[in-house]
This record gives C-alpha cells, structure tokens and sequence, in this order.
C-alpha cells in the first residue's frame, strides 16, 4: 500500500515538474492561431498549400518530424501528418485530427485580419477549426520541448475539403495511406462546451456519433404541354402533392443509446420531475407522453430526437407558359445512426403512396457506429474538462451535423469530438456566420485540456 502511494505521488509529482509556464504558452498560441487564420483557406477554392507550408515551417522549427501529402486529382488539396513516436508499437497511435479549409465569408471587416478586440480573436476559422487545430499542435510543441516520451504514438493530421465533405480530404487520406494512419482513438471536433445550449446548465457536448447524412432527389417525368390548357397529372402537380406530403410528415421520435445517455445524465444533474423525465426519455409511456414537447423545445433538440428532411432545391420549368415535362426536388435527409437508408426509402415511398414519384439516392451513408464512451480516453478527457471547469457536466452527444469522424467510424475506429472551450450558443452561431470569434482566455484553457489529455493517455 505504501509503494502504490509513493508511486503515485512521484508519478503526480513528475507532471508537476514540467508543468509548463503557461502565460507564455497563452502568448505564443495566440499568435500562432492569428497567423493561421491569416491564411486564407476558404473552400471554394479550397487551396490549403500555403497554411500546409506553414505548418511544415513551425515543425522544423520544432525537430518534429512529419510528411505532407498532395493530392493528384487536385494539387491544392495537401495534408500534412506530424508524429511523436511512442515506444510500445502495440499500442494503436492517439490521431489528433483538425480540418485546415474553412467557409468563405463576406464581413464587413476583413475576416482574416484576426483583430484581438477585448481579448477575443475574430476571424474565419476561430472557431471552426483552426483553434483546436493550434491547441494540437501547441501540445505536440511542448510535450516535445520537454522530452516526453509517450508508450502510445501521437500523431497530428491536418486535413483539406472538409467543408465540402472531404472527398479529397480525409477520405483520400483514408483510402491511400491507411497503414500510415490506423487510430486508436481519434479526436476531432463535433461537440463543445456551452454556457446556455441547455437549459440551466453548462455542459462539455463530446460527440461520439453524428447523424447520417443521405442526399435524394425526387424525380416526375411526364408529358409535356401548353401551359394554358393544364390536364391531370402533369409532373409539377405531382411533384408538388408528393413534396407536401414530405414536408408534412412528422417523422417518430426515436431514441438511439448517446441520446438516452446524454439525457439520463442531464437529468440525473438536474433532478425533479424534470430530471425523471430526462432520465426515462427512452421509455415508452414517457416517451409517448413527454416527447413531443422535449423535442419541440429547440430545433436542435428535435433533430437529436428524430430522422429529419428538408426540402432543400426544388427544379423544373424553362417558360411561363409551358408545362414541363420534368420536375425535381432535392432532399437533405439526416438519419440517426441506427437507421438504414433501404429503411428510411421505403417510409418515403409509403408516405407519397404515388409510383409516378422516383426517389433517387445521391449521397448514401455508410457508418452507422458509435463511439465507445467508457473507454480509457473518454474518461481522462471528462477528467481534464472538469478539472478546469468543474461545475461543468460532460456528457456524451450526437452532432446533429457531419464531420471528418464520420469516415474513421466506418472503419471502427472509437472517435470523440469537441473543441474543449467553454462559450455561448451566440457564439456557437458565429460557426459559417458573421463576427467567428474566440477568446483568449478559451484558447489558453483549451491549450491546457488538450495537452494534458494527450500526455495523460499516452503514457501507460
């Protein structure tokens, strides 16, 4: 019993040794993530070559060793992948992932001046991604200034065209080098922490499944005439009872087991008739009675709670007085993950009951995996997520939309997602919007969570 407790405090005691000196760690991540930002990454284009020549200088500065990887297909599209080596080669690597592309934006101030404004950096990218991108690479940085040595590999992969949904990004990555890749566990973003997404409650949102995104079009093919004499079953009629149909339909609410979790813990936290309701959201009588107003409390809340469609692009006609022969629609439809998409066709199909209406796939998912949320770095990341913020609940949680995670789950790979700050849903908002932004103090928090999550879990 003595020898357990002398280990443990020499184990505690040589962390604390090499705590690094955090004011200056705050300094010099604020500006290496106002110099990323600098670079213009938007997609479209998508040329990411000059942020990856400045990732590749600021390694070599450091003695990291890394390679970079350029797409064929489109040479704009690079990668570049950074690697501590660990010294048990049983152990699968620890891939810190960070997509390096952002949205275009059209501000009223240059969105990638990266103006501190009261402590805040505003710029494309503050948010999604680059922040927790430099969190990364500021943890590889120091964790090798001081000599750490991991049991597990850390590797860093900065990727393209995540935001065109990764074709040439991780997905090419994944399908050239995946000998080069192979994770354990993958930390991307997903999830964050929020001050007020909940009702009384702040809570770190760690994404271990995403909904799955299934693109259809909705087809009418008929005859064509003249637009002042309309007879029945032209195709824009058609088209348009089916497509109200689709819009009107109340898809059921379905509870997969991360939503079960994530309730019963928020409820669990809250407690009260409130909480009981939280924590039995997944029974039927609470279920049949209580869901409808769970998920019409927020937008979001709902589509956590159900498959969801949206009516995104509707297409047909070329002269105001012809009827067209062809009408289409487009449909973005997000299914949980436990629901196949043969499934989800054929409740289409039933709810338009008209074989004059073709459904057809343009975008089908594959992954239908969640993360594991009991493993050995779920439980180190919560640890350090409430060491900073204590008061904090850490739940588990579906993204509603899609990430870079969803390509490493298809292979079975355990994924978590979030960016470890701790904001507002108004800034959340600025995600793709106006005024991204992210404050100084967040950035050195989040620093913080992430080093000492990786040096925790991968050292045995």
């Amino acid at each position: 019993m003595i020898m357990k407790l002398l280990t443990f405090i020499t184990f505690i005691f040589s962390f604390s040794l090499c705590d690094p000196n955090w004011d200056m760690v705050e300094k010099e991540s604020v500006k290496l993530l106002q110099d990323f930002i600098q670079i213009d990454t938007s997609n479209p284009p998508g040329d990411v070559t000059k942020a990856v020549k400045w990732l590749a200088e600021v390694l070599d500065k450091e003695g990291i060793p890394y390679e970079t990887f350029t797409v064929d297909e489109d040479p704009r599209r690079m990668h570049i992948l950074a690697e501590l080596k660990g010294t048990n080669s049983n152990l699968k690597p620890l891939l810190l992932l960070n997509h390096i592309d952002v949205v275009p934006a059209e501000w009223k101030v240059d969105p990638f001046d990266a103006e501190i404004i009261d402590g805040v950096i505003y710029g494309r990218g503050a948010l999604d991604m680059k922040c927790l991108g430099i969190m990364q690479l500021m943890s590889l940085i120091l964790l090798k200034r001081e000599g750490y040595i991991p049991d597990r590999t850390i590797k860093f992969l900065g990727v393209a065209d995540e935001e065109i949904l990764g074709e040439h990004g991780v997905q090419w990555m994944i399908e050239n080098h995946w000998d080069k890749l192979d994770p354990e566990w993958v930390w991307d973003e997903g999830g964050i922490g929020s001050t007020d997404s909940f009702p009384d409650l702040s809570a770190f949102a760690i994404a271990v499944a995403q909904r799955k995104s299934f693109w259809v079009d909705v087809e009418v093919t008929g005859q064509s005439g003249h637009g002042s004499r309309p007879f029945k079953g032209y195709s824009n009629e058609v088209l348009a009872k089916a497509l109200n149909n689709i819009v009107s339909w109340e898809t059921p609410i379905d509870i997969n087991p991360v939503i079960s979790e994530m309730f019963y813990r928020i409820g669990n936290h809250s407690g009260g008739f409130d909480g009981f309701i939280m924590k039995n959201i997944d029974n039927s009588l609470v279920k049949y009675f209580f869901g409808d107003m769970i998920a019409s409390s927020s937008t979001s809340t709902n589509a956590m709670l159900r498959n969801t469609v949206s009516l995104t692009m509707i297409e047909s006609g070329y002269k105001t007085n012809i009827i067209p022969e062809k009408a289409k629609a487009s449909l973005d439809i997000r299914l949980l993950p436990h629901i196949s998409t043969d499934q989800f066709l054929d409740d289409l199909v039933s709810i338009v009951d008209d074989d004059r209406v073709k459904f057809i796939p343009k975008r089908t998912p594959t992954n239908n995996f969640v993360s594991n949320w009991e493993t050995d770095f779920f439980s180190i990341l919560s640890e350090e997520l409430n060491y900073e913020k204590p008061d904090a609940l850490v739940i588990p949680f579906m993204t509603i939309g899609g990430t870079d995670s969803q390509f490493f789950q298809a292979k079975g790979v355990d994924c978590y997602g979030i960016i470890p700050v701790m904001v507002s849903e108004e800034d959340i908002q600025t995600m793709h919007g106006i005024d991204e932004r992210l404050s100084i103090k967040n950035l050195s928090m989040g620093t913080k969570i992430v080093y000492k999550t990786v040096k925790r879990s991968c050292k045995n």
